[in-house]
């Protein structure tokens, strides 16, 4: 039983894991365009 809950809990991490790394790279392609104030 004790093992059963390990893996489930491994394979609940891991999930979360690749999750956390999608959205980091996705938020890492976004660039927001400045304002035209902004710019030199």
């Amino acid at each position: 039983m004790k093992r059963r809950l390990l893996q489930m809990a491994i394979a609940v991490l891991t999930f979360l894991a690749f999750t956390n790394a999608a959205a980091a790279c996705w938020g890492g392609n976004y660039q927001p365009k400045l304002p035209e104030q902004l710019r030199d």
